[in-house]
């Protein structure tokens, strides 16, 4: 009796082993699902773009909107439904009564073109609405750049401020020593610590303006994709851009979504003064009747159609017409703006170009020689507290201006590159790990 249960022991063995696979291999694809969507807590702009183009939810929902809009080209097309009509009459009730029944069948044509106008509104429609999500898209990667950039000229004056509250500590423990050993007056000592709110401020302004650049990055590339405490990878960098109006100007007006929008709008406002227009016309309806009276079968044809005398539709052709009127001053005006908003960021960033490169190459390396060169002295009793001080006060100044002049133009790239809606020609970035 015990050597038949062995292989049906061994059968629920081998049954409960695959459980314990299946369930092992679940729990595995779970663990890696959520290890894929764990929080990056290192970004570079590139990876920032990836997320913000992928999880922005802005962008997801005008994107949304094109594919209800493309739904609406479905519809349009759709041809008109027959129709039937069943009628049973006079059911016997007396003996002079003869049943009737009477079967009727209707198809209504459209005529004007109606669906055919119905379908090019609704193809321009979609149209306007994939324009929109480039816009969307291009205002997405001019907020991402902008936040990026606006996190590392804050990480820089952050480094920056503690630069100098380095330099600064490192000489108070100095004159702290010659204080004691009756060198110095205290005075000087307490100049110096004086000047020391200074730096510390500097450094809370950054610290501060750093954490808004890393929340309005968060808000654009994803909040649920990036760490709330996230580093950034990146090197600040100087990116030497062709600032020629022509080229600009031609290249906005040839890739800007929002002027191609409105283009678009104008050939929507068309076809649905075209699709008004084919509205007004009438439609019919041929019929084919089947009536049964007692024993008797007759067949019996007809044609239904509204007499339009009053409505054809005058209202709609009197608005579509002016909406064509409306559409083609909007876009004159879009236009009018783009160029302007060109000129504007074109001029702001010729102007913090030369303003970079004057301070980055002449002014900044001289008060940096100055700052060193009085620091030198000063520590060895040749230069006074002012000087000291004023050569400390003229670098902080001199670098914080570098920095925000360097913060300005990049802003100013992006803005162009938003403007013309493509990026604009720089050399390779190099990034390093921060």
């Amino acid at each position: 009796m015990r050597a038949p249960s062995r292989p049906v022991a061994c059968k629920r063995r081998t049954g409960w082993l695959l459980r314990l696979v299946l369930c092992c291999l679940m729990l595995g694809l779970d663990a890696g699902v959520t290890l894929g969507q764990e929080a990056l807590t290192r970004v570079s702009l590139d990876e920032a773009l990836g997320l913000a183009l992928q999880q922005n939810p802005t962008l997801r929902a005008q994107q949304f909107a094109l594919q209800s809009t493309k739904a609406s080209e479905i519809t349009a097309g759709l041809r008109p439904n027959p129709q039937a009509n069943f009628l049973a009459e006079q059911h016997p009730s007396g003996s002079a009564a003869i049943p009737q029944y009477t079967a009727s069948f209707g198809l209504p044509l459209e005529l004007g073109g109606k669906r055919q106008r119905r379908i090019d509104a609704a193809h321009a429609a979609i149209q306007v609405s994939g324009y929109q999500v480039d816009d969307v898209r291009r205002q997405t990667i001019l907020q991402v750049k902008t936040a990026f950039a606006g996190a590392l000229i804050a990480r820089e004056q952050l480094a920056l401020a503690e630069q100098n509250l380095q330099t600064l500590d490192a000489t108070e423990r100095l004159q702290r020593v010659r204080v004691q050993k009756g060198d110095l007056s205290e005075l000087e000592l307490l100049r110096i610590q004086v000047q020391r709110f200074t730096f510390e401020r500097d450094a809370a302004d950054a610290s501060q303006a750093l954490a808004a650049a890393k929340i309005a990055l968060r808000a654009a590339a994803g909040e649920t994709h990036l760490a709330p405490q996230f580093e950034l990878v990146g090197e600040l960098g100087f990116p030497e851009v062709p600032l020629d109006g022509a080229t600009l100007r031609r290249a906005a007006l040839d890739n800007r979504p929002d002027l191609r929008a409105a283009e678009a709008e104008r050939a929507r406002a068309r076809a649905d003064h075209r699709l008004a227009q084919a509205n007004a016309w009438w439609d019919i309806t041929p019929q084919l009747e089947y009536q049964r009276i007692g024993p008797n079968n007759t067949i019996g044809f007809g044609i239904s159609l509204p007499l339009r005398i009053f409505d054809r539709n005058q209202g709609e052709i009197a608005r579509t017409q002016a909406e064509i009127a409306r559409v083609d001053a909007l876009r004159e005006a879009t236009a009018l703006q783009v160029l302007a908003a060109v000129d504007t960021d074109l001029a702001a960033a010729a102007t913090q170009r030369e303003r970079v490169l004057r301070l980055r190459d002449v002014y900044l390396p001289k008060a940096t020689a100055a700052r060193d060169t009085v620091d030198f002295a000063y520590r060895r009793g040749g230069a006074s507290l002012l000087d000291f001080l004023d050569a400390q006060r003229s670098y902080r100044e001199t670098a914080l201006a570098h920095l925000q002049a360097l913060g300005a133009y990049l802003s100013a790239i992006y803005q162009l590159e938003a403007d013309v809606g493509r990026p604009l020609p720089e050399p390779e970035r190099q990034e390093k790990r921060n």
